[in-house]
């Protein structure tokens, strides 16, 4: 067996590697799953998909922590067939959920999918992500043939399927994973293209003309008023005689013109209004029909941008989670022979963890929701000493600053939760 060519030590150490890393993701996916259950504020759209995947990291990890156990009791004891059954079943479910999270986007973005129409489509999820592995998995029980035997049996770090069977491995377990990734990665460039696209139409939308801006008051009918002046007698760069002077002194309550001069002559002149002067009412680009839609649009959008960074960060835990143990598959069937202890070592790290990344990327587009129900959890465990002197006008209670963090945290959640669809406040509209 592959495992005879490790040390005692480097057994002990991959076992205890796997059981501690097991231990991490147990504490991952039990988060999501007592939140969920006890608190409505965690049962956001896309959590729901987390909280599915959640109960096969429980599964897959009671696996892992099965450990070397499995491969000591032997390879035709229940024990060693019952831990490959779970880890071929579960492991390989938290890339397909993975999938269905893309997918999700895509009907959002493309198909304009509704909350409701998603939710009718989680059902197919679970066939997708349980319902096949659990046929592949079952079926492999049953399997023995005279030349290689049982498909399950050791495979260094716990029961899976054997040495002999080693090309299944690559078949229907490491390709359909990378397929899933490799599909929802690309689902995620097309939501991520679509996205800024409709951010760059409104965006245009918003932006003011510029004629707009350079011509304020072009439009407007305006009017030219020239005055003229003139005195009759005498040259207009010769000084007038003093006399004239005098006589427009004592003329000056009459109004007359003084004697040998006439009046001033004024002359107003109007332009004609201009032609390109458009009398119908100017209407703003924020209420034409087409804003309103690439405005209903965008907030789609934005919502499924919020989802897409969550499933981008299980897309990034399924690269972790899957490259190394890739790789190290990839040197079992290059090198038959040879087993690698580094790359076992770290396989025995990132592969039991699925449900610990699971629980980090949860509790991060939750976090608002969390906080406030963690200050609840102590104000309720070790409430604060009441002061002997009274509050001052204005001062708030524990109790009250711990309500008050809960409304803020509830408030915020909708705004700061990746996980949302849609806005509050638009029933109906909440996209998953």
């Amino acid at each position: 067996m592959a495992p005879a060519l490790l040390t005692a030590h480097e057994l002990v150490v991959l076992e205890r590697t796997e059981k501690i890393a097991s231990c991490f993701s147990l504490l991952g996916a039990g988060f999501i799953i007592l939140t969920f259950v006890l608190s409505p504020d965690f049962r956001k759209p896309v959590n729901r998909l987390i909280f599915y995947a959640s109960w096969g990291n429980m599964l897959g990890n009671a696996a892992t922590l099965i450990s070397q156990s499995g491969i000591r009791a032997g390879q035709d004891s229940a024990l060693c067939q019952f831990q490959a059954f779970l880890i071929q079943m579960f492991f390989i479910a938290d890339a397909l959920w993975n999938l269905a999270m893309a997918v999700n986007v895509y009907l959002t973005l493309f198909k304009k999918y509704s909350a409701e129409q998603l939710k009718a489509l989680e059902w197919r999820y679970h066939v997708m992500c349980y319902g096949v592995p659990f046929v592949i998995a079952l079926a492999y029980c049953f399997i023995d043939t005279r030349n290689n035997g049982k498909i399950y049996g050791p495979a260094q770090l716990w029961c899976w399927i054997s040495n002999d069977w080693a090309f299944l491995r690559l078949v229907t377990f490491y390709v359909p994973a990378w397929i899933c990734i490799a599909v929802s990665f690309t689902l995620y460039i097309m939501a991520g293209r679509e996205i800024f696209r409709k951010r760059a139409e409104l965006r245009a939308f918003r932006e003011p003309s510029r004629t707009s801006v350079e011509e304020p008051f072009s439009g407007l009918k305006t009017t030219e008023v020239s005055v003229r002046h003139e005195l009759a007698g005498f040259n207009f760069f010769d000084p007038p005689p003093a006399s004239y002077f005098d006589t427009a002194r004592l003329n000056h309550s009459t109004g007359t013109a003084p004697k040998g001069y006439e009046q001033y002559s004024t002359n107003i002149h109007s332009s004609p209004p201009s032609t390109a002067f458009d009398p119908s009412p100017r209407t703003s680009s924020h209420s034409t029909p087409a804003y309103k839609r690439c405005q209903e649009s965008l907030e789609a959008n934005t919502a499924a941008w919020r989802y897409t960074k969550v499933a981008l960060l299980f897309f990034v835990s399924l690269c972790i989670t899957w490259g190394p143990s890739s790789i190290n598959r990839i040197y079992d069937l290059a090198h038959p022979t040879a087993v690698s202890y580094q790359l076992n070592i770290v396989s025995a790290i990132v592969l039991p963890l699925m449900g610990f990344w699971n629980g980090v990327i949860y509790f991060v587009t939750t976090r608002a929701v969390s906080k406030a129900i963690f200050w609840d959890l102590v104000e309720r465990v070790a409430p604060r000493k009441k002061s002997a002197h009274p509050p001052t006008v204005g001062a708030r209670s524990p109790r009250n600053n711990t309500e008050a963090r809960k409304s803020k945290g509830a408030g915020r959640s909708a705004r700061e939760s990746l996980t949302s669809f849609a806005k509050e406040g638009r029933a109906g509209d909440e996209q998953v």
